[in-house]
């Protein structure tokens, strides 16, 4: 009897998605199907006057909630996952931004473990895209109250709420997590260019990046609720990057970006033995990719990476 869960489509064509933005070169693109859409009027009644702070007493008591919530995804979704270098993370007195890869609706958990590890459970944040705030059911919960600030195009709303927000709880020793790579690629093992806003926001304020990497490990027999192999994470914590005071923010936010990339593509070729620069295929790429998928891509005229 054949136990194995049958392939998510939906994941199928996400991979569809990933495998042409790598070939058109547009590496921030959104892949997934189920993103949120939202108007000018969404942001003028949800994200302007969000509560990044949770000044209010009910925001508060939800975020009390949310946070209760994570702790128990956290330790139900990382029951065998790993760190490395921890000491890194343990060497930074004051607040940090950390910095990881973006692979999954899960994947700010094992930072959560490192901000917990560091004394910061309470002073742990996350920054999200403003679109995010717009999911439905138990996410949609967790990313609306779950210390998180979305971050937006509105010049209005950065200035006026968001800047100064993370500014105070930078000033109270805060960890704050962004993901620079911006959008969510499912299991993508590879490190992405980044946007400059950690960077920027790192030197602004004058602390340190802790660089985080998530490693992807697929366990053999073993299969998730899309059909792909289960996948061990292990979080390895790079030396962190201080804001360098002799240069311009300007000139810290890049030395310090690439200072990051590097570091990122170094570790991942160690750990996976090739290039990040080498040719893109799924079977390699994304974490647990099933045998049977290239298959089932082909069934559903989805593109598919020929064998070399």
């Amino acid at each position: 009897m054949n136990n194995t869960p049958k392939l998510s489509e939906e994941r199928l064509r996400v991979i569809e998605n990933i495998e042409k933005a790598i070939a058109e070169g547009d590496t921030f693109r959104k892949v997934e199907l189920s993103d949120p859409v939202i108007g000018e009027e969404d942001v003028k009644r949800v994200i302007l006057p969000f509560d990044n702070l949770r000044r209010g007493p009910i925001a508060r008591v939800k975020a009390l909630i949310a946070r209760w919530l994570a702790e128990a995804m956290t330790k139900k979704f990382n029951k065998d996952t790993e760190i490395v270098g921890l000491e890194n993370a343990l060497s930074v007195k004051g607040g940090a931004i950390i910095t990881a890869n973006h692979y999954g609706i899960t994947d700010s958990t094992p930072p959560r473990i490192l901000a917990k590890a560091c004394g910061k459970g309470k002073k742990f944040h996350i920054i999200v895209q403003q679109t995010n705030v717009f999911m439905k059911g138990l996410f949609g919960f967790l990313m609306k109250n779950c210390n998180t600030m979305p971050v937006s195009p509105s010049p209005s709303y950065m200035a006026r709420n968001f800047t100064p927000a993370l500014k105070r709880l930078l000033s109270e020793e805060s960890f704050v997590l962004i993901y620079p790579e911006q959008e969510m690629w499912f299991n993508y093992k590879r490190p992405r260019p980044y946007r400059d806003g950690a960077f920027r926001f790192a030197s602004t304020n004058g602390v340190p990046i802790i660089p985080t990497f998530t490693e992807m490990r697929e366990c053999a027999g073993e299969y998730d609720e899309n059909g792909f192999l289960r996948v061990k994470h292990i979080l390895h914590i790079m030396p962190p990057i201080y804001p360098d005071p002799k240069l311009s923010h300007r000139e810290n936010t890049e030395a310090m970006r690439q200072r990051e990339y590097e570091a990122r593509r170094a570790l991942y070729e160690s750990l996976y033995g090739e290039s990040p620069d080498a040719p893109f295929d799924p079977r390699r790429h994304i974490a647990g990719y099933p045998e049977e998928a290239e298959r089932q891509r082909e069934i559903l005229n989805l593109q598919v990476t020929k064998s070399t």
